[in-house]
């Protein structure tokens, strides 16, 4: 059985390697990178409201799932006013198929729920849909996003 463990700031060079594994969208720069590393570093395990779950293996991670939690105002899809969003699970590809997946988006569900979320939301490739809905998470439509282009915000 595949036990994870929480992502401390030494990982945050394999939690980038992974992550860059699955980014979609946007030119992956020197400048993204090093301020997406610098960000777990210095958040990971002293920012509350960020988690992570790796698989550590000789010499790196196998897997990791990284989310947030995040406050609003309290309704019916947030009663606790608060509520999660998984933002990275990822793999190596020399260690799929093994369960790394599950256990660290397992671990990380628990924890989101433990901080208090009422929901969790992720969005999920059709590779991952699957371990997903088995996890219990269910399509929800009707979600749109809006974004800046590649010049940032058009007013």
């Amino acid at each position: 059985m595949t036990t994870a463990r929480p992502a401390v700031p030494a990982d945050a060079d394999e939690l980038l390697r992974l992550r860059v594994a699955v980014r979609d969208g946007g030119p992956l720069t020197e400048h993204w990178q090093g301020v997406f590393r610098d960000d777990m570093r210095a958040r990971l395990g002293s920012d509350p409201d960020l988690l992570g779950y790796v698989v550590p293996v000789d010499g790196g991670l196998a897997a990791c799932a990284i989310g947030m939690v995040h406050r609003g105002y309290r309704g019916p899809a947030h009663p606790t006013g608060r509520w999660g969003r998984i933002h990275t699970v990822a793999t190596d590809p020399a260690h799929q198929r093994r369960g790394h997946g599950r256990a660290v988006t397992s671990a990380l569900v628990e924890a989101l729920k433990d901080a208090g979320c009422g929901s969790v939301e992720l969005r999920a490739t059709e590779a991952g849909a699957g371990l997903y809905r088995a996890l219990g998470f269910e399509p929800v439509g009707g979600f749109m996003a809006l974004r800046p282009g590649p010049g940032g915000w058009v007013r």
